[in-house]
Protein backbone atom coordinates (compact mmCIF):
# COMPACT_ATOMS: atom_id res chain seq x y z
CA UNK A 1 0.00 0.00 0.00
CA UNK A 2 1.38 4.60 8.39
CA UNK A 3 -1.04 5.92 11.33
CA UNK A 4 -1.68 9.96 10.98
CA UNK A 5 2.23 10.34 11.29
CA UNK A 6 2.22 8.07 8.53
CA UNK A 7 6.29 7.96 7.85
CA UNK A 8 7.72 9.04 11.34
CA UNK A 9 7.16 6.84 14.36
CA UNK A 10 9.62 7.60 16.81
CA UNK A 11 9.75 3.97 18.89
CA UNK A 12 10.65 2.87 15.30
CA UNK A 13 13.77 4.88 15.00
CA UNK A 14 14.49 3.38 18.41
CA UNK A 15 14.16 0.04 17.81
CA UNK A 16 15.40 -0.95 14.76
CA UNK A 17 16.15 -4.64 15.22
CA UNK A 18 12.65 -5.99 14.43
CA UNK A 19 10.60 -6.41 11.51
CA UNK A 20 8.61 -2.74 11.57
CA UNK A 21 6.52 -3.18 8.60
CA UNK A 22 4.91 -6.08 6.18
CA UNK A 23 3.14 -6.71 2.76
CA UNK A 24 1.03 -9.60 2.83
CA UNK A 25 -0.49 -10.66 -0.10
CA UNK A 26 -3.43 -12.87 1.26
CA UNK A 27 -4.73 -14.09 -1.66
CA UNK A 28 -4.14 -13.69 -5.81
CA UNK A 29 -7.45 -14.51 -6.86
CA UNK A 30 -8.44 -10.87 -8.71
CA UNK A 31 -11.69 -9.80 -10.23
CA UNK A 32 -9.41 -6.75 -12.27
CA UNK A 33 -7.56 -7.81 -15.42
CA UNK A 34 -5.03 -4.62 -15.11
CA UNK A 35 -2.22 -4.06 -18.08
CA UNK A 36 0.26 -3.71 -15.61
CA UNK A 37 -0.39 -7.14 -13.46
CA UNK A 38 -0.78 -10.07 -14.09
CA UNK A 39 -1.48 -11.65 -10.70
CA UNK A 40 -5.04 -12.37 -12.46
CA UNK A 41 -3.84 -15.18 -14.34
CA UNK A 42 -2.38 -17.13 -11.42
CA UNK A 43 -3.78 -20.06 -10.38
CA UNK A 44 -3.92 -23.63 -8.27
CA UNK A 45 -1.99 -21.55 -5.63
CA UNK A 46 -2.82 -22.06 -1.51
CA UNK A 47 -3.69 -19.81 0.58
CA UNK A 48 -3.00 -19.52 4.38
CA UNK A 49 -5.86 -20.62 6.75
CA UNK A 50 -6.81 -17.49 8.97
CA UNK A 51 -4.44 -18.67 12.50
CA UNK A 52 -0.94 -19.11 10.48
CA UNK A 53 -0.74 -15.11 10.66
CA UNK A 54 -1.23 -15.53 14.22
CA UNK A 55 2.83 -15.96 13.89
CA UNK A 56 3.29 -12.29 12.87
CA UNK A 57 5.91 -10.32 14.92
CA UNK A 58 4.12 -8.30 17.78
CA UNK A 59 7.07 -5.33 16.33
CA UNK A 60 5.01 -4.61 13.40
CA UNK A 61 3.79 -1.41 13.20
CA UNK A 62 2.45 -0.90 9.66
CA UNK A 63 0.73 -3.86 7.77
CA UNK A 64 -0.66 -3.55 4.00
CA UNK A 65 -2.84 -6.57 3.42
CA UNK A 66 -3.53 -6.34 -0.31
CA UNK A 67 -3.79 -9.53 -3.14
CA UNK A 68 -5.08 -10.29 -6.09
CA UNK A 69 -8.28 -8.69 -4.30
CA UNK A 70 -7.95 -9.58 -0.97
CA UNK A 71 -11.87 -8.77 -0.41
CA UNK A 72 -12.13 -11.96 -2.70
CA UNK A 73 -11.17 -14.19 0.80
CA UNK A 74 -14.66 -14.79 2.40
CA UNK A 75 -12.60 -15.20 6.00
CA UNK A 76 -10.99 -12.09 5.76
CA UNK A 77 -12.38 -10.45 8.50
CA UNK A 78 -10.62 -13.47 10.21
CA UNK A 79 -7.58 -13.04 8.45
CA UNK A 80 -7.31 -9.49 10.00
CA UNK A 81 -8.21 -10.71 13.16
CA UNK A 82 -5.46 -13.16 13.13
CA UNK A 83 -3.12 -10.23 12.14
CA UNK A 84 -4.73 -7.87 14.78
CA UNK A 85 -4.17 -10.60 17.79
CA UNK A 86 -0.56 -11.10 16.13
CA UNK A 87 0.46 -7.16 16.24
CA UNK A 88 -2.14 -5.54 18.06
CA UNK A 89 -0.30 -1.84 17.89
CA UNK A 90 0.02 -2.53 14.21
CA UNK A 91 -1.45 -0.18 11.28
CA UNK A 92 -3.56 -1.90 8.99
CA UNK A 93 -3.86 -1.11 5.41
CA UNK A 94 -6.14 -3.38 2.85
CA UNK A 95 -5.32 -2.41 -0.57
CA UNK A 96 -8.51 -2.86 -2.87
CA UNK A 97 -10.07 -2.41 -6.81
CA UNK A 98 -13.11 -1.37 -5.04
CA UNK A 99 -15.55 -3.59 -7.28
CA UNK A 100 -17.05 -5.14 -4.44
CA UNK A 101 -18.30 -2.17 -2.82
CA UNK A 102 -21.36 -3.60 -0.23
CA UNK A 103 -18.90 -6.75 0.90
CA UNK A 104 -15.87 -4.41 1.26
CA UNK A 105 -17.79 -1.89 3.45
CA UNK A 106 -19.40 -4.61 5.61
CA UNK A 107 -15.87 -6.38 6.29
CA UNK A 108 -14.70 -3.02 7.08
CA UNK A 109 -16.73 -2.02 9.39
CA UNK A 110 -16.93 -5.36 11.43
CA UNK A 111 -12.81 -5.09 11.00
CA UNK A 112 -13.38 -1.77 12.65
CA UNK A 113 -15.16 -2.89 15.18
CA UNK A 114 -11.80 -5.09 16.84
CA UNK A 115 -9.21 -2.87 15.48
CA UNK A 116 -9.39 0.86 14.58
CA UNK A 117 -5.77 1.77 13.35
CA UNK A 118 -7.47 0.48 10.06
CA UNK A 119 -7.16 2.22 6.59
CA UNK A 120 -8.03 1.16 2.62
CA UNK A 121 -6.85 2.20 -0.44
CA UNK A 122 -8.69 2.27 -3.59
CA UNK A 123 -7.18 1.99 -6.83
CA UNK A 124 -8.06 4.74 -9.36
CA UNK A 125 -5.47 4.95 -12.28
CA UNK A 126 -7.85 7.78 -14.09
CA UNK A 127 -10.93 8.63 -14.96
CA UNK A 128 -14.20 7.02 -16.35
CA UNK A 129 -13.06 5.28 -19.30
CA UNK A 130 -9.58 5.26 -18.47
CA UNK A 131 -9.11 3.58 -15.54
CA UNK A 132 -11.18 1.03 -16.62
CA UNK A 133 -9.43 0.19 -19.33
CA UNK A 134 -5.91 0.35 -17.43
CA UNK A 135 -8.15 -2.40 -14.96
CA UNK A 136 -9.23 -4.19 -17.79
CA UNK A 137 -13.08 -4.23 -16.99
CA UNK A 138 -15.90 -2.10 -17.76
CA UNK A 139 -17.78 -0.06 -15.32
CA UNK A 140 -15.45 -0.62 -11.99
CA UNK A 141 -14.67 3.28 -11.91
CA UNK A 142 -17.75 4.37 -10.74
CA UNK A 143 -18.07 1.18 -8.66
CA UNK A 144 -14.56 2.34 -6.79
CA UNK A 145 -16.20 5.46 -6.54
CA UNK A 146 -18.97 4.07 -4.62
CA UNK A 147 -16.84 2.07 -2.22
CA UNK A 148 -14.71 5.10 -1.38
CA UNK A 149 -17.98 7.03 -0.42
CA UNK A 150 -19.60 3.44 1.47
CA UNK A 151 -16.36 2.97 3.34
CA UNK A 152 -16.34 6.71 4.97
CA UNK A 153 -20.13 6.25 5.66
CA UNK A 154 -19.28 3.22 7.92
CA UNK A 155 -16.74 5.15 9.92
CA UNK A 156 -13.72 4.59 7.98
CA UNK A 157 -11.32 7.51 8.25
CA UNK A 158 -8.23 6.48 6.90
CA UNK A 159 -9.25 6.21 3.04
CA UNK A 160 -7.46 6.87 0.28
CA UNK A 161 -6.73 6.86 -3.87
CA UNK A 162 -4.12 4.96 -4.75
CA UNK A 163 -2.87 5.43 -8.43
CA UNK A 164 -0.46 3.26 -10.52
CA UNK A 165 1.01 5.10 -13.52
CA UNK A 166 1.18 3.75 -16.93
CA UNK A 167 1.61 5.11 -20.39
CA UNK A 168 -2.02 4.96 -20.68
CA UNK A 169 -2.82 7.05 -17.31
CA UNK A 170 0.04 9.57 -17.15
CA UNK A 171 -1.67 12.31 -18.62
CA UNK A 172 -4.18 12.10 -15.72
CA UNK A 173 -2.02 12.23 -12.53
CA UNK A 174 -3.82 15.84 -11.16
CA UNK A 175 -7.18 14.81 -12.44
CA UNK A 176 -7.35 11.62 -10.28
CA UNK A 177 -5.36 14.12 -7.21
CA UNK A 178 -8.40 16.58 -7.70
CA UNK A 179 -10.61 13.73 -7.44
CA UNK A 180 -9.35 12.46 -4.05
CA UNK A 181 -9.49 15.88 -3.19
CA UNK A 182 -12.92 16.20 -3.84
CA UNK A 183 -13.79 12.55 -2.17
CA UNK A 184 -12.07 13.89 0.74
CA UNK A 185 -9.18 11.34 0.87
CA UNK A 186 -5.80 10.81 0.41
CA UNK A 187 -3.59 10.55 -2.75
CA UNK A 188 -0.98 8.19 -3.47
CA UNK A 189 1.33 6.89 -6.79
CA UNK A 190 3.92 5.34 -7.90
CA UNK A 191 4.54 3.76 -11.71
CA UNK A 192 4.24 0.51 -12.71
CA UNK A 193 6.88 -1.78 -11.27
CA UNK A 194 8.22 -5.27 -12.65
CA UNK A 195 8.18 -8.53 -10.36
CA UNK A 196 8.48 -11.70 -11.28
CA UNK A 197 7.18 -12.90 -7.60
CA UNK A 198 4.18 -10.81 -7.11
CA UNK A 199 3.26 -8.77 -10.44
CA UNK A 200 4.31 -11.24 -12.58
CA UNK A 201 4.88 -8.77 -15.22
CA UNK A 202 8.73 -8.04 -16.49
CA UNK A 203 7.40 -6.06 -19.13
CA UNK A 204 5.78 -2.93 -17.92
CA UNK A 205 7.36 0.35 -19.16
CA UNK A 206 10.32 1.83 -17.30
CA UNK A 207 9.67 5.09 -16.24
CA UNK A 208 11.86 6.95 -18.62
CA UNK A 209 9.74 5.44 -21.49
CA UNK A 210 6.36 6.85 -20.01
CA UNK A 211 4.46 10.14 -21.85
CA UNK A 212 6.12 13.01 -19.87
CA UNK A 213 4.61 13.51 -16.64
CA UNK A 214 7.14 14.91 -14.16
CA UNK A 215 5.50 17.94 -14.62
CA UNK A 216 1.63 16.89 -12.80
CA UNK A 217 3.62 15.07 -10.23
CA UNK A 218 5.72 18.04 -9.69
CA UNK A 219 3.02 20.36 -9.16
CA UNK A 220 1.20 17.10 -6.47
CA UNK A 221 4.51 17.16 -4.76
CA UNK A 222 4.35 21.27 -3.86
CA UNK A 223 0.45 20.83 -3.20
CA UNK A 224 1.88 18.44 -0.09
CA UNK A 225 4.88 20.64 0.41
CA UNK A 226 2.57 23.89 1.38
CA UNK A 227 0.40 21.63 3.77
CA UNK A 228 0.67 22.09 7.05
CA UNK A 229 1.10 17.83 7.28
CA UNK A 230 4.60 16.52 8.20
CA UNK A 231 3.28 13.43 6.71
CA UNK A 232 2.15 15.05 3.45
CA UNK A 233 5.70 16.56 3.47
CA UNK A 234 7.52 13.17 2.96
CA UNK A 235 4.85 12.70 0.44
CA UNK A 236 6.14 15.09 -1.83
CA UNK A 237 9.68 13.41 -1.22
CA UNK A 238 8.25 10.05 -1.83
CA UNK A 239 6.69 11.52 -5.06
CA UNK A 240 10.13 13.28 -6.33
CA UNK A 241 11.66 10.46 -6.30
CA UNK A 242 9.70 8.59 -8.49
CA UNK A 243 10.69 11.05 -11.36
CA UNK A 244 14.44 12.08 -9.90
CA UNK A 245 17.20 9.20 -10.26
CA UNK A 246 19.40 10.95 -7.99
CA UNK A 247 16.69 10.33 -4.94
CA UNK A 248 16.52 6.79 -5.88
CA UNK A 249 19.87 5.83 -6.43
CA UNK A 250 21.38 7.72 -3.46
CA UNK A 251 18.79 5.20 -1.26
CA UNK A 252 20.00 2.12 -3.05
CA UNK A 253 22.52 0.98 -0.37
CA UNK A 254 20.08 1.83 2.71
CA UNK A 255 17.18 -0.78 1.46
CA UNK A 256 16.41 -2.60 4.50
CA UNK A 257 14.31 -5.35 2.64
CA UNK A 258 14.58 -8.61 4.70
CA UNK A 259 14.97 -6.98 7.84
CA UNK A 260 13.15 -3.94 8.15
CA UNK A 261 10.17 -4.76 6.07
CA UNK A 262 9.24 -8.34 4.27
CA UNK A 263 6.97 -9.54 1.71
CA UNK A 264 4.68 -12.38 2.39
CA UNK A 265 2.65 -14.46 -0.29
CA UNK A 266 -0.37 -16.01 -0.11
CA UNK A 267 1.33 -19.74 0.87
CA UNK A 268 3.24 -18.67 2.76
CA UNK A 269 6.83 -17.88 1.15
CA UNK A 270 8.35 -14.92 2.75
CA UNK A 271 11.03 -12.58 0.73
CA UNK A 272 12.58 -9.12 1.40
CA UNK A 273 10.15 -7.38 -0.63
CA UNK A 274 7.98 -7.50 -3.47
CA UNK A 275 10.68 -7.04 -6.15
CA UNK A 276 13.26 -9.66 -4.67
CA UNK A 277 13.12 -13.27 -6.07
CA UNK A 278 14.97 -14.87 -3.08
CA UNK A 279 12.48 -16.42 -0.52
CA UNK A 280 13.72 -16.54 2.87
CA UNK A 281 11.40 -19.55 3.92
CA UNK A 282 7.50 -20.61 3.76
CA UNK A 283 5.89 -19.51 7.81
CA UNK A 284 4.43 -22.97 7.95
CA UNK A 285 7.81 -24.25 8.75
CA UNK A 286 8.25 -22.69 11.43
CA UNK A 287 6.98 -21.09 15.01
CA UNK A 288 7.28 -17.83 14.23
CA UNK A 289 8.41 -15.28 11.12
CA UNK A 290 11.23 -13.87 13.43
CA UNK A 291 12.17 -17.83 13.55
CA UNK A 292 12.12 -17.86 9.89
CA UNK A 293 14.13 -14.54 9.72
CA UNK A 294 16.75 -15.47 11.73
CA UNK A 295 17.93 -18.91 9.71
CA UNK A 296 21.42 -18.68 7.56
CA UNK A 297 19.32 -18.52 4.74
CA UNK A 298 17.45 -15.16 5.40
CA UNK A 299 20.96 -13.92 6.67
CA UNK A 300 22.08 -14.51 3.37
CA UNK A 301 19.17 -13.29 1.16
CA UNK A 302 19.48 -9.76 3.47
CA UNK A 303 23.45 -9.75 2.39
CA UNK A 304 22.37 -10.00 -1.07
CA UNK A 305 20.01 -6.82 -0.73
CA UNK A 306 22.75 -5.08 0.10
CA UNK A 307 24.10 -5.76 -3.26
CA UNK A 308 20.69 -5.35 -4.89
CA UNK A 309 20.36 -2.20 -7.31
CA UNK A 310 16.57 -2.51 -8.34
CA UNK A 311 15.66 0.76 -9.48
CA UNK A 312 11.98 0.02 -7.32
CA UNK A 313 10.79 3.14 -5.25
CA UNK A 314 7.47 2.24 -3.28
CA UNK A 315 6.03 3.26 -0.25
CA UNK A 316 7.50 0.18 1.54
CA UNK A 317 11.39 0.79 0.41
CA UNK A 318 10.84 5.01 0.60
CA UNK A 319 8.65 4.65 4.11
CA UNK A 320 11.87 2.75 5.16
CA UNK A 321 14.41 5.00 3.94
CA UNK A 322 13.14 7.74 5.81
CA UNK A 323 12.47 6.37 9.36
CA UNK A 324 15.95 4.71 8.91
CA UNK A 325 17.69 7.78 7.49
CA UNK A 326 15.54 10.62 8.62
CA UNK A 327 18.27 12.80 7.66
CA UNK A 328 18.20 13.13 3.54
CA UNK A 329 14.29 13.64 3.57
CA UNK A 330 14.17 16.34 6.02
CA UNK A 331 16.75 18.18 4.04
CA UNK A 332 14.91 17.55 1.14
CA UNK A 333 11.91 18.97 2.35
CA UNK A 334 13.84 22.44 4.07
CA UNK A 335 15.23 22.36 0.38
CA UNK A 336 12.02 22.59 -1.06
CA UNK A 337 9.46 23.90 0.72
CA UNK A 338 10.08 27.54 0.20
CA UNK A 339 9.91 27.12 -3.66
CA UNK A 340 6.85 25.05 -3.35
CA UNK A 341 4.98 28.06 -1.94
CA UNK A 342 6.06 29.66 -4.47
CA UNK A 343 4.56 27.32 -7.12
CA UNK A 344 0.91 27.28 -8.33
CA UNK A 345 -1.03 24.59 -7.12
CA UNK A 346 -2.55 21.83 -9.52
Amino acid sequence: MQTDNEYIAVPDIIAMNRPKEATLAITYRCNSRCSMCSIWKVTGFDELPPDQYLKLPDSLRTINITGGEPFLRSDIVNVVRSVHEAAPRSRIVISSNGFLTERIAKSMEAINGFHTKLGIGVSIDGLDGVHDSVRGVEGVFEKAIETVKAVKAVGIRDVRIGMTIVKENSHQIADVYKLSKELGVEFTTTVAHNSEIYFRKTDNSPREALPNFGDDLRKVGDDHLKSFSPKNWFRAYHIAGITDSAIRASAANMCSAGSRFFFMDPKGDVYPCIVMDKTMGNIKDFENVEALLSTETSQNVRSMVKSCRQDCWMVCNTRSLIIGHPGKSICWVLRNKPRAHLSRSP
